[in-house]
């Protein structure tokens, strides 16, 4: 089955094993606004004050969504309901799904008493070696000058051209086939947001370890796992009240949230966690 037949299935499990609070705001920036993180970003606040983030600087979502919000037609929805846009064609169908699968996800891993084990940053999370031939899906320039002041082999996956380059152990290419040589691989959660993640999983299956990280990695990871990922980065908001406060300023905030890993290992599954 696709990523979004596998999360839809998950998500109508946890629906009917417990009460899900119904949305009552959703963010996102304005198409014209350039305010840093948040622009990028749109969130979804239920009555509990859990926040399920995406990605919606895709495909045009941010644009699209705007009449969507001003409608407010999904407040006072069950996110599930919602949640079914993620296999949608249109960009703002999929991150706007997105923020209610992972609304529903951080319900569940809250609610459950679930350990997330705090992650400082990607590069601990990557714990580079001199032999590793490192990928990376999305071109991260402050990761990018780390690994390549250790001289290690690094291969960028990037759309946009104006990124492409070749050195000696250092390129960046739009052919996503070359991950087929690296030992370790950094995905974005853009991969969820525009269904690309089975392709670049099929093109790194030579990889020992696969890592997803982002803010919009804050869903159940179990159809992850299922797929070979070893490891998810993703962002909780713990202060709603701060969140929103900054978020509406324009404002970074990560000082609202934490960051944290969930390794395939030590995960118990989704079952586990609502039973």
């Amino acid at each position: 089955m696709s990523i979004a037949a596998d999360y839809l299935a998950i998500i109508e499990k946890v629906a009917n094993a417990i009460c899900l609070p119904v949305i009552r705001e959703i963010h996102v920036a304005s198409a014209s606004s350039q305010s840093g993180k948040s622009s990028k970003f749109g969130a979804m606040i239920l009555e509990n004050d859990i926040v399920g983030l995406t990605f919606v600087d895709l495909d045009a979502a941010r644009h699209d969504l705007q009449p969507i919000l001003e409608s407010k037609t999904y407040i006072g929805c069950s996110p599930a309901e919602v949640a079914v846009l993620y296999a949608g064609d249109q960009g703002w169908q999929r991150a706007l799904g997105m923020a209610a699968i992972n609304a529903i996800s951080q319900c569940v891993l809250t609610g459950s008493g679930c350990l997330l084990p705090d992650a400082d940053n990607t590069m601990g999370l990557l714990q580079p070696e001199q032999d590793d031939h490192i990928g990376m899906v999305g071109y991260f320039p402050p990761l990018v000058e780390m690994i390549r002041e250790k001289n290690i082999a690094l291969t960028v996956i990037e759309l946009d051209q104006k990124w492409v380059q070749s050195e000696q152990d250092f390129e960046v290419t739009i052919d996503s086939s070359k991950l087929n040589v690296c030992n370790k691989v950094l995905c974005t959660g853009t991969v969820l947001i525009n269904h690309t993640l089975d392709r670049i999983l099929e093109q790194a299956k030579n990889a020992d370890e696969l890592y997803l990280v982002g803010p919009t990695l804050g869903c159940l990871p179990d159809p992850l796992f299922d797929r070979g990922v070893t490891a998810v980065g993703g962002r909780q908001v713990v202060n709603c009240a701060q969140f929103v406060d900054m978020w509406r300023a324009g404002e970074s905030w990560r000082a609202a949230s934490k960051r944290y890993r969930i390794t395939a290992e030590s995960y118990p599954g989704y079952r586990a966690l609502i039973s």
